[in-house]
């Protein structure tokens, strides 16, 4: 049986974070050994909750670490690696991933790499592609873009989520505990709020105003999330509030109960496993991601949502304020039924099971 290393650059509230302890989780419970390292973040008690074994690693943030903090991290890594008596390791983002593939190679390790997205530059990921065994795609799309540079290493494996974790809850009663009236709108956005994803969560927030003030005076906003912007974001809200004289853009900082947000929300607005995870709630999605705007997902657009991994790997529309209005106003318009067909596709096609078996027979 493999003892499979996980290496992530830090365990921040991400989706990459979120599918890497699902898979572990799902690997663990098969009698794998699985164990994770990388810098500290928000979702180290999620491990501690699935008795996951962790080494904190001080990844550097950077590609330019000086000579003594590589030293450290690479001797760091090596320690872990051979008390554990280790037999592969399997990277998932690139700072990290760049020196788990030096040290697999140095230790005579087998060396497997996940393609979370086309967000590095294309030397980075010859890099550790020259390393790696195999290599992982987690949407069609990134699997469409890299199938000729890689075509013997190239496997795709969509991202898996568990559907006995995230589930219809319709409870109002949390409502109440951020006081929000039980009758109002409540649309919930969730993601890293840094680059890309706290511009989207600007926009949104100038989107809720602008229809606050117009045709939907019940609107509220709940953000959910941590990163860089944190501040901006936080004061842009708290600007809002004041005009209005009335809190109705919630900002509530990073969370691990997601599912009871979802539950008391009327429309989420996210990308990749925040789309998915509110799908399997059976909650109405709009989707707006790195790469782009995909708008509401539905079972017709289902095979492009997929495929654009809900426009955080591909998109034909720039996303915008003016788009995430009328996305807003056309689904509360609409007559949406489709939820719970929405979730079956989900579970047929991301199920965490399915994915667990597909990489184990990887790591084979």
């Amino acid at each position: 049986m493999e003892k499979i290393l996980m290496v992530v650059d830090h365990l921040g509230a991400n989706g990459t974070i979120t599918h890497v302890i699902s898979l572990s989780k799902a690997l663990q419970a098969r009698g794998y050994h699985i164990i994770i390292a990388g810098r500290e973040g928000s979702k180290l008690s999620a491990l501690q909750q699935y008795a996951i074994p962790f080494y904190p690693i001080d990844f550097p943030a950077t590609f330019t670490p000086t000579a003594g903090q590589k030293h450290k991290t690479e001797q760091k890594l090596k320690d872990i690696i051979q008390a554990e008596g280790i037999t592969m390791v399997h990277a998932h983002q690139v700072y990290s991933g760049m020196i788990a593939a030096r040290i697999s190679a140095a230790l005579n390790i087998r060396f497997l790499y996940t393609v979370h997205g086309l967000y590095s530059h294309d030397h980075e990921l010859k890099h550790i592609a020259g390393y790696s065994e195999k290599l992982i795609a987690v949407s069609p799309y990134v699997y469409s873009q890299l199938i000729s540079q890689y075509p013997e290493k190239l496997l795709l494996i969509l991202n898996g989520i568990d559907e006995t974790e995230f589930f219809p809850d319709y409870s109002e009663s949390f409502k109440s505990v951020h006081e929000i009236p039980l009758d109002h709108f409540v649309i919930f956005y969730a993601s890293r709020l840094e680059w890309i994803k706290a511009d989207i969560c600007l926009q949104l927030i100038q989107a809720v105003n602008q229809l606050k003030n117009t045709t939907m005076p019940d609107l509220q906003l709940v953000i959910a999330g941590e990163g860089k912007k944190n501040h901006q974001l936080n004061d842009a809200a708290r600007q809002y509030n004041l005009n209005r004289k009335e809190t109705f853009i919630r900002t509530i900082g990073s969370q691990t109960n997601l599912r009871a947000y979802y539950g008391m929300s009327d429309c989420i607005i996210g990308t990749g496993r925040t789309a998915l995870e509110a799908l399997l709630c059976e909650k109405k999605v709009i989707a707006a991601g790195n790469k782009g705007f995909f708008g509401a997902v539905k079972v017709e657009n289902w095979e492009e949502a997929k495929m654009a991994h809900f426009g955080d790997h591909f998109a034909v529309q720039a996303n915008g304020k003016d788009l995430l209005i009328q996305s807003l106003i056309d689904l509360r318009n609409e007559e949406f039924t489709e939820v719970q067909l929405l979730r079956e596709v989900v579970i047929r096609d991301y199920s965490i099971g399915h994915a667990a078996q597909l990489h184990i027979e990887a790591y084979s």
